[in-house]
């Protein structure tokens, strides 16, 4: 040990008397572990390490078999050798070569698996060797004879040769999980979430029912893809939600299985801190997502669209008009009064003028009006002018009156608006809604889906549906099934104005896999190739609904409600207060008229 302790020191190769404790940095893969199985105890020693799980990735072993003649293969049977360990035997064959032998197993129970990795021959040897094989150099760097690719009976094989000897490599590439990627009929378990309906158990992977279970269905025929490429058993369970913490701390669910290595892989699934702690996300094999869809609510309902048709200016001028025609005509009428009066004439008086100005504006005629040309003339004038304004007035009011509002695109906005939230009735969106502590997230949720002492707004897909359908309701769903309920059950002008806002706000869910799996990589691999190939997404657009789209040439009659016209009605209210005051005005004035007459006269009686 000292005399290999010494050589393997001056290659830069340093050694650690012990093992370190099991921990996954990534730093472990360039540690190789070496024993001796003629060691004595060598069976306790294994045997050990492999409860403690130093076979597993990243650790890499290096173990010499001395003995010629006899194999002690036996040694491994009862070891835990997973697929992705890095365990290689050095069986001696002679004094002067020795044969490079992997080991692993499929599963714990299985049987191993040993692969002829390459063998080492030392330089007296080699030399032999190559006088008699039909070796092919094909690449080499001048001189240097320490890394020579040769072709070997028609097949690709990589030789290291040093003053030591030569090392052939017999692997045709050095990934481990591509060797290794025939299962065997390996039993390998999905975790399936089941929350719609029990049928869903006989349509996994068929497309009847697709409004139920759609994230659980897409997973699983991807996984089932997957399993087939790497020639495994399936084996199916079912649980009825993804995972969640109890009140006493244990998880429940998909989790649950993963940490009990019940299951392999499961549905797929949102992250979570808590969750990444406990299991790998292996891979994203589709895509949904679960937000608040609303349809628009009318502009009436948010802004008082009978001050809307015009900007700021235009109202501005209009008034600048109206007080410029006033003027004249008070002008105009003075000078009238003054040349001659008629009953029907103005009477060169502001209230007058005010009347006429006001009947002009409201589309209504007046008693009272100029008698002369330069009169006529404004009068003429202010009536065309205010004529013109009142249709495209009129018109814009007629497209504000059906105009949807673009005002609701944030939380912000959904919280402050008079829209009603609700949820659908999942696992899910009861741990979101509690979890997310951020102040505008949380006034959603405590003050218009869980308010204080009165039940909250949770409902099935088909009833949140029909509550959108209505309007004036926001509903936290997944996006899939519902809009394929949206899609069977909408009018086409009821699919033009839907709106999402993401409440949640996380990426795309990911399939969960056991923590440090043996087959991670495998997974991987095998859902980078299922997407690469397209069949990914040959497989959502089956399953999958988009957004619903409207033609844009439905055009239907829709009536005006007494929220449209609500800044009309409280015009004509104060209106009717405002006459009743000046009334009461009036007839105190009267009075106040009638008394100072009296007055007046009984002093000219006592005078």
């Amino acid at each position: 040990m000292l005399s290999l302790g010494r050589k393997l020191f001056k290659e830069n190769i340093f050694l650690a008397p012990s093992l370190q404790s099991n921990r996954s940095e990534y730093f472990l893969h360039q540690i190789v572990i070496l024993a001796d199985l003629s060691c004595p105890g060598i069976e306790v020693f294994l045997a050990q390490v492999s409860n403690e799980g130093y076979f597993k990735s990243p650790y890499r072993w290096l173990l010499l078999d001395s003995d010629v003649g006899s194999y002690k293969f036996d040694l491994f049977n009862n070891l835990d050798i997973p697929l992705n360990s890095d365990v290689v035997i050095a069986k001696k064959i002679n004094d002067e070569e020795y044969q490079l032998v992997e080991a692993y197993k499929v599963g714990v129970s299985s049987e191993v698996i040993y692969t002829t990795r390459g063998s080492w021959r030392s330089s007296s040897v080699e030399i032999k060797h190559k006088q008699k094989s039909n070796y092919l150099p094909i690449e080499t760097a001048g001189n240097d004879t320490s890394n020579v690719t040769l072709y070997v009976s028609g097949e690709l094989n990589r030789m290291k040769i040093s003053k030591y000897g030569a090392l052939e490599d017999y692997r045709y590439t050095k990934v481990i999980s591509i060797r290794r990627r025939n299962l065997r009929r390996h039993v390998l378990t999905m975790a399936n979430v089941i929350t719609d309906s029990n049928e869903t158990r006989k349509h996994l992977d068929d497309r009847l029912n697709l409004h139920q279970d759609s994230i659980t269905k897409m997973s699983y025929m991807v996984v089932k893809i997957c399993f087939e490429m790497l020639n495994a058993t399936e084996k199916r369970i079912f649980t009825h939600t993804w995972g969640y913490k109890d009140k006493n701390g244990n998880w429940q669910g998909i989790i649950d299985h993963l940490l009990k290595k019940e299951a392999d892989l499961g549905t797929l699934t949102i992250f979570t801190q808590e969750r990444m702690k406990v299991i790998d996300y292996i891979a994203m094999v589709g895509s949904t997502a679960v937000r608040f869809v609303f349809r628009e609510p009318p502009l009436a309902l948010l802004e008082n669209i009978f001050a809307l048709p015009f900007t700021t200016a235009v109202w501005v001028a209009i008034f600048i008009c109206v007080m410029g025609c006033a003027l004249f005509l008070y002008i105009t009428s003075k000078w009238e009064a003054s040349v001659g009066m008629h009953p029907l004439q103005l009477n060169g008086s502001w209230a007058d003028v005010l009347i006429l100005i006001i009947g002009a504006v409201l589309q209504q005629g007046c008693t009272l009006e100029p008698r002369y040309a330069a009169g006529r003339c404004v009068t003429l004038l202010l009536f065309v002018a205010l004529t013109i304004l009142y249709a495209a007035y009129s018109a814009n009011i007629v497209v504000l009156l059906r105009a949807p509002s673009s005002s609701v695109r944030s939380l912000p906005d959904l919280l402050n608006s008079p829209l009603k939230l609700g949820a659908s009735d999942f696992e899910y969106n009861r741990y979101f809604f509690k979890k997310l502590n951020e102040p505008i997230r949380k006034a959603i949720y405590n003050k218009k889906i869980a308010p204080k002492g009165k039940k909250p707004n949770f409902y099935t897909m088909k009833e949140g549906v029909e509550k959108i359908r209505k309007g004036l309701f926001a509903f936290h769903m997944e996006l899939n099934p519902g809009y394929r309920l949206i899609q069977e059950t909408y009018q086409e002008e009821e699919k033009c104005d839907l709106v999402e806002i993401d409440y949640i706000n996380e990426i795309d869910p990911w399939l969960p896999g056991q923590k440090r799996s043996p087959y991670k990589d495998l997974f991987k691999i095998s859902f980078i190739k299922i997407r690469e190939t397209g069949i990914q997404s040959n497989i959502h657009r089956r399953l999958h609904v988009g957004k619903p789209k409207c033609s844009g040439s439905i055009s239907t009659f829709s009536s005006v409600g007494i929220t449209d016209m609500y800044p009309a009605l409280i015009a004509t209210l104060y209106g009717m207060l405002i006459s009743l005051v000046v009334l009461l005005l009036e007839i105190t004035y009267k009075r106040l008229l009638h008394l100072r007459e009296k007055r007046r006269l009984l002093r000219k009686l006592t005078i």
